[in-house]
């Protein structure tokens, strides 16, 4: 079996016995890799050992029988380069970055490699660090990762009949559909929600559109932050140009794409409602 070097950011980790661990690693070459850490907790005289931490990114040596799909890598050697450990300063930081790995874990195949995806996420968590307001973080992010697997959704014109909704009315989104559907339209489906419509423009003008298109930030193709090990976090470049939206069109923004994520992975993020807590009286 031969060597694989990787960049990898960790989303979820498993101990599976007292000195291994069982990881699901984001690579950036690779994609998602899922891999045994074999004796990672095990210390010795001359070395104290740690285990692999959740969110930690490291560089990394691994190696894998054929087919890849049906077996788990085995790393045989970890050097951590960035803790994140701003992420741990704050709850709402951690609950945010948290979602970010659970999202990503769900929604990418193993071994398929989306190296801006992976440059994006490490933006996002860096920038999630130092931030105060983790929400349009998440939600630029969240417009990444769907852009990078292909379910994007259609927020220009109505998904049934093609045409752009009218600017007043109720305004759906329709998951299953794609995207949105028009008051005219929408009770031919069943399965949609009511938008805000400030948070549909605001998705569509901030965060998860291409530069060249006139604003917006494409966490793809930016230049990650650096991540060299023992210095400390650095904020990343803002996710979205302009001002910042009133706290509740984020909430609403992430609320829809939210809505959108769990439709794929067939199950609400376990995450999501740290990030938006359900209010009174809400149904």
């Amino acid at each position: 079996m031969a060597l694989i070097q990787d960049t990898g950011v960790t989303l979820k980790r498993l101990d599976f016995s007292e000195s291994s661990q069982v990881l699901v690693i984001f690579t950036r070459e690779h994609g998602k890799v899922r891999a045994i850490a074999k004796g990672i907790k095990r210390s010795t005289k001359t070395r104290f050992a740690t285990a692999i931490d959740l969110l930690e990114v490291g560089d990394m040596v691994f190696s894998v029988r054929q087919p890849r799909q049906e077996t788990l890598a085995i790393i045989t050697e970890w050097k951590q380069r960035q803790a994140l450990a701003g992420l741990r300063e704050k709850l709402a930081r951690l609950y945010a970055g948290q979602y970010a790995a659970e999202v990503t874990a769900a929604l990418t195949v193993d071994w398929d490699p989306h190296s801006g995806l992976f440059d994006g996420l490490l933006v996002v968590l860096q920038e999630l660090c130092e931030s105060e307001v983790v929400l349009e973080a998440i939600v630029a992010y969240q417009g990444l990762l769907l852009r990078e697997i292909g379910s994007w959704p259609e927020l220009e014109v109505c998904v049934a009949c093609r045409r752009p909704p009218s600017a007043e009315g109720d305004l759906w989104f329709s998951s299953f559909e794609g995207g949105l559907l028009c008051r005219d339209c929408e009770p031919g489906f069943a399965e949609k929600r009511l938008v805000d419509r400030r948070a549909v423009d605001w998705i569509r003008g901030h965060g998860t559109r291409d530069d060249s298109a006139g604003g917006g930030s494409n966490m793809a193709t930016r230049e990650p932050p650096p991540v060299a090990r023992g210095k400390p976090c650095h904020p990343a470049p803002p996710v979205a140009r302009g001002k910042p939206c009133h706290p509740g069109v984020a909430e609403a923004a992430f609320a829809v794409l939210n809505y959108h994520i769990a439709h794929l992975m067939g199950r609400e993020p376990l995450l999501a409602s740290k990030l938006v807590p359900a209010r009174k009286g809400s149904p």
